[in-house]
């Protein structure tokens, strides 16, 4: 592009799982090398991508509660590595790391289901910033949001 070329080098892995009857497990890592090519003049050759953490690593949980029928806690954790703000990449966000926790609640009344959930995320409210991106000149920030809470209910037809 008019900026130059961008390399991505890198692998993610993914995994998903029952471990024990009731605990369910999601989890999964990125890790990436996204490198500056053919820049103007080449004063940012092999510098990193705006935006593009070298790592991100993402865990679930969803554990069915023994002795209470319907009853699931759910927990995330999320860590994603520190990202270049601008090409020359003398500017960068810092790392960051959130935790989310939650609760489903299934009940059958006259013939149908019932789903009850409640979630916070960023249970902790720690300010970060989420990312950056845009062409260089032109970038932008992603403000991480706040603690946040939602409550849902669904049903079946």
């Amino acid at each position: 592009g008019i900026d130059g070329a961008q390399r991505n080098r890198g692998a993610e892995l993914s995994a998903f799982g029952e471990p024990l009857r009731g605990l369910r497990v999601l989890g999964g890592a990125t890790w990436l090398d996204a490198s500056q090519r053919r820049t103007a003049g080449g004063l940012t050759d092999g510098k990193d991508v705006i935006g593009v953490p070298k790592s991100q690593v993402n865990l679930g949980v969803d554990w069915d509660v023994p002795g209470v029928p319907g009853l699931s806690l759910s927990a995330r954790a999320l860590h994603t590595a520190s990202q270049a703000v601008n090409a020359a990449n003398t500017q960068n966000l810092p790392s960051w790391n959130r935790l989310d926790a939650g609760a489903r609640f299934e009940m059958d009344l006259d013939g149908r289901t019932y789903t009850l959930r409640a979630r916070v995320d960023n249970l902790t409210d720690k300010s970060y910033w989420a990312s950056a991106g845009g062409a260089q000149g032109s970038g932008y920030l992603v403000l991480g949001a706040p603690r946040s809470l939602s409550l849902t209910a669904s049903t079946e037809f």
